[in-house]
């Protein structure tokens, strides 16, 4: 059954659609025939990622002489975005800049495994194109409609909290707390009672309402850049735990990108590649920033040590791996194991 919410943003979806279509449709006789195309992301307005996406949209629309033009859709407008990734399997959206759903492949879950990216150059090694994860992704995702254009880096993960987390720094501590973890598989859900939570999974659409109303006292699954573009006023703390590295991909509609002649799939790869090279440079900046508005806004902000750093690691991969190994399949498993070493 259908929420509210799903309902209208279906209905924007399809009304954006038919706008689309009438675009198309009433051109003059004889005039160039306009592509129209429709990008969805979950990145707030006027954030780094909604800009990089405008950015895409102009750079695409230079490059084919004005035949493509890329309406863009930010802060989740038309749907949560595992609700957007279905869209763009269907053909309902065209583009999307967000993460990949586990709905259809889920060993896609590799994007997010906690614990296998500890920095900023490892995360540029595994995610950028040529990379071992961004192989195993593509690799996934053939065979199906979504095609990825570029990854899109977006920073470390951690986790904000509406109270004080009772030992921060301790990953074997009962934290007594309940906090929400994204649907869809059960890495995240398995790592967080491990550190000593309760945990609840909905949406990232639903997160801000659930703190406001006391539903959980935290969540994880974001960065704190998206942590002070969204909620930064419902925090008391936030703990730096780089369990997983936010990737977002630049995804299209595998038979609609097929449809375009090779010159316009040419610019779209140009773009795409573009912005995605320079989100890596981005993140660690954008990370920076982000704490520093959370402190701003008097959230009290833990960053572990190197030491506690370890401990949590240690503890992810020697006791949450195993549980969620079958997640990402044997092989992927394999592939992690020999540049991180075995679980013990």
């Amino acid at each position: 059954m259908t929420s509210p919410t799903q309902r209208a943003a279906a209905g924007l979806v399809a009304g954006v659609v038919m706008s689309a279509l009438v675009t198309a449709t009433v051109l003059a006789p004889g005039a160039a025939a306009e592509t129209k195309l429709i990008l969805s992301t979950l990145a707030e307005r006027d954030s780094e990622a909604h800009q990089a996406a405008q950015r895409f949209a102009e750079e695409v629309k230079e490059a084919t002489d004005g035949r493509i033009d890329i309406e863009v859709h930010p802060a989740s407008r038309l749907g949560d975005w595992a609700d957007v990734h279905e869209e763009v399997v269907l053909g309902s959206v065209d583009l999307a800049l967000q993460p990949l759903s586990t709905k259809f492949e889920e060993r896609l879950a590799i994007n997010w495994f906690p614990y296998t990216v500890p920095d900023y150059a490892t995360a540029r090694e595994a995610f950028s194109e040529g990379g071992y994860i961004f192989e195993a992704v593509e690799t996934m995702l053939q065979g199906g409609e979504v095609e990825i254009l570029a990854p899109y880096a977006v920073g470390m993960g951690g986790a904000g909290f509406t109270s004080a987390v009772p030992e921060p720094r301790n990953p074997n501590a009962q934290q007594g707390m309940r906090i929400r973890v994204w649907p869809g598989g059960s890495t995240h859900l398995e790592l967080m009672k491990r550190f000593g939570f309760r945990v609840a999974t909905f949406p990232w659409a639903e997160v801000d309402g659930a703190l406001r109303t006391g539903l959980v006292d935290g969540v994880i699954g974001g960065t704190p850049q998206l942590a002070a573009e969204s909620f930064k006023d419902l925090l008391s703390m936030w703990v730096q735990y780089n369990d997983h590295f936010e990737i977002w991909w630049l995804v299209i509609n595998r038979t609609r990108f097929a449809s375009l002649p090779a010159a316009d799939q040419d610019a779209l790869r140009a773009a795409a590649s573009e912005i995605g090279a320079s989100s890596f440079d981005a993140a660690e900046r954008a990370d920076q920033d982000g704490l520093e508005q959370l402190r701003a806004a008097g959230v009290e902000v833990v960053v572990l040590s190197d030491a506690e750093l370890a401990a949590f690691t240690s503890a992810a991969r020697e006791d949450v791996w195993p549980k969620i190994a079958s997640e990402i399949g044997p092989e992927a498993m394999d592939q992690l194991n020999a540049r991180l070493g075995p679980t013990q």
